[in-house]
């Protein structure tokens, strides 16, 4: 059996992860002591790196490298999350 994912499901993948891995990127700004005003801009160019390294299991939810783990693996991880969205 095949399976065929349309651009649509991705999609839908995509954007259920994005809640969660925007949340992500805001724990780990307000962790590392961002200002407050600066949070919004820095998650909306973020959270693709978010949710990489989640949908990889490098990372929990609360942004806390999982043992074991390190940022190579994750910018692997990041590089094949956008080759995979459709162009």
């Amino acid at each position: 059996m095949s399976i065929n994912m349309s651009s649509n499901m991705t999609t839908q993948m995509s954007s259920n992860i994005e809640p969660l891995a925007r949340e992500m990127a805001a724990r780990i700004c307000r962790r590392e002591g961002m200002p407050e005003p600066e949070i919004r801009h820095w998650v909306d160019l973020h959270w693709p790196c978010a949710a990489a390294m989640l949908e990889a299991g490098l990372m929990n939810e609360n942004g806390e490298w999982l043992e074991g783990e390190d940022l190579i693996r994750g910018f692997a991880a990041y590089r094949e999350r956008l080759e995979s969205l459709p162009k």
